[in-house]
């Protein structure tokens, strides 16, 4: 079968690391087929993937995609995300095991097999936040390390496998940070943020889900992607209902119209707004008011889990992906 996996304009750790985690603990997995492929890490089950017929699910997310695309496929979901994806789709509990960047450790060729701190807190933000000027100054004035998700997995998880602590709009920070036992909090800058894929997530290790506000350096992702589902400085915490439910409009949403002429005389006004900073002065965003923000979150970051937990879905996965091996599909 090929591995197939998310490639966008832009590299992502996260969609990455499908590159080099498969093939390194399951070579014997991957060929060159054009009709079977290897779907792994990420939120892609319904995704884009011709012209494969035949589809190995192993450890996706659903809740970017509509999931009738697949409906003319021949599709074994082995394993999932979490439990959120597993109900959303009728599959059995036991289907739900959780994301596969927890095995990154067993690869120690390419990536740390265990935490070492190095003593730095670091914040990750989502890689399309990071188009949104100011991130660098608000971490230098935090005192914190600025991570770019766009980085090789390789450098990415060291980093992270080194700090001290974690601060995260990325999905992936947040669970290579609870993989390697380092302290994280998860925070949201705008509309873009998709707490349900992080309640599947989180309750793969049977534990909650809650982030905060925090504002950014700027306002042009509020532009982009809209204001964030609560007010700035708020902690949300997540239920299952309120992330099933997010989940199942995203994967059954319509294909978007196109921009009217009114949509697009807005965009323009958006984007003068932009250039002024007037937005920067309404919203009174800055690199020195994310920086405070950021300096409370350090204080009520969540513990990791248990080393326990994360061997035994270790152990369970890396007995699935051995059933896919002797599958012979």
């Amino acid at each position: 079968m090929r591995l197939t996996y998310y490639h966008g304009r832009v590299p992502n750790f996260g969609d990455d690391l499908n590159g080099v985690l498969w093939p390194a603990l399951r070579p014997d997995l991957f060929d060159e087929s054009e009709t079977v492929a290897f779907v792994g890490i990420g939120t892609i089950i319904g995704f884009p993937c011709a012209p494969y017929r035949q589809l190995n699910v192993f450890s996706s997310g659903a809740g970017n995609d509509p999931l009738g695309r697949w409906a003319d496929r021949d599709v074994t979901f082995w394993c999932v995300r979490g439990p959120i994806t597993a109900a959303l789709l009728g599959l059995e509990a036991d289907r739900a095991l959780c994301d596969g960047a927890i095995l990154a450790p067993l690869v120690p060729s390419r990536f740390p097999a265990a935490h070492h701190d190095s003593g730095e807190i670091l914040v990750i933000p989502h890689w399309q936040t990071l188009d949104d000027p100011g991130w660098e100054e608000a971490a230098r004035l935090a005192g914190y390390v600025l991570l770019d998700p766009r980085g090789s997995p390789e450098a990415v998880i060291g980093r992270i496998a080194r700090a001290r602590m974690v601060l995260t709009e990325s999905l992936h920070g947040a669970i290579l940070a609870d993989t390697y036992g380092v302290p994280w909090a998860a925070f949201a800058t705008s509309g873009n943020f998709q707490a349900s894929k992080w309640l599947d997530w989180t309750r793969s290790l049977g534990r909650g889900f809650e982030f905060t506000i925090v504002p950014p350096p700027s306002a042009t992702g509020f532009l982009r992607y809209g204001r964030p589902m609560a007010a700035i400085g708020t902690s949300v915490s997540v239920t299952d209902a309120i992330a099933m439910r997010d989940m199942r409009g995203r994967t059954e949403q319509a294909a978007r119209p196109a921009m009217t002429a009114k949509a697009r005389v807005k965009a323009r006004v958006k984007a003068w707004a932009k250039r002024s900073g007037l937005l920067n002065r309404f919203y009174d965003m800055s690199p020195a008011r994310t920086a405070e923000a950021l300096t409370g979150l350090a204080r009520v970051v969540r513990q990791p889990s248990t080393a326990g937990t994360i061997t035994q879905l270790q152990t369970r996965m890396m007995e699935r992906l051995d059933q896919v091996g002797r599958s012979g599909r």
